[in-house]
């Protein structure tokens, strides 16, 4: 009997777990990292169906190919890509499991969209492939999706930090 009780008062003392529910910025970005690595095997850049093309074999996506895939175009950038679509998954395991980094949470989140945006932007506009003597090169929809999937992205992490008091605490200079 004196067990019972004493089994049935350790239960009472442990506190119940709180209930870790997603807001809709978690949401939010988890949906643009999916849409994110979705683009990577969509046709970032288009080319002109030219005669002029087949005569300077002016192929920069492969011999008769006609659009480019950022997976296909980039061989280093393509895992760039992937380890930013998982920024949201991680901040959102972070959630879950009541685990806190030393980034505020969503301000890592924030800045990974803000490298794709960049990143996705540079080669795509300033760095096309097949430099600037390449004609016929144009840009399709697959990029952006991508800018738009940095853009959620950024904008998830921008909100979620916000939710979560902001940045980190500040402390004026020269104190200790």
């Amino acid at each position: 009997m004196l067990a019972a009780r004493r089994a049935s008062d350790r239960l009472a003392s442990v506190e119940p777990e709180k209930e870790m529910r997603l807001a809709p910025t978690e949401l939010a970005g988890v949906a643009a990292a999916a849409l994110l690595i979705i683009s990577l095997f969509l046709p970032w850049f288009s080319l002109t169906d030219t005669p002029q093309r087949a005569q300077q074999k002016a192929w920069i996506c492969g011999v008769h190919e006609f659009s480019c895939s950022a997976w296909a175009t980039f061989p280093i950038n393509r895992w760039v890509f992937l380890a930013a679509a998982a920024a949201p998954i991680i901040l959102t395991y972070f959630i879950l499991t009541s685990q806190r980094g030393q980034y505020p949470t969503g301000e890592f989140t924030m800045t990974v969209g803000l490298a794709v945006i960049v990143l996705a932007g540079f080669n795509s506009f300033i760095a096309k492939p097949g430099g600037t003597g390449q004609f016929g090169v144009s840009l399709s929809y697959g990029l952006f999706l991508a800018l738009l999937a940095g853009i959620v992205m950024a904008g998830a992490g921008a909100l979620r930090s916000l939710e979560s008091g902001g940045g980190a605490a500040r402390k004026p200079p020269a104190t200790f």
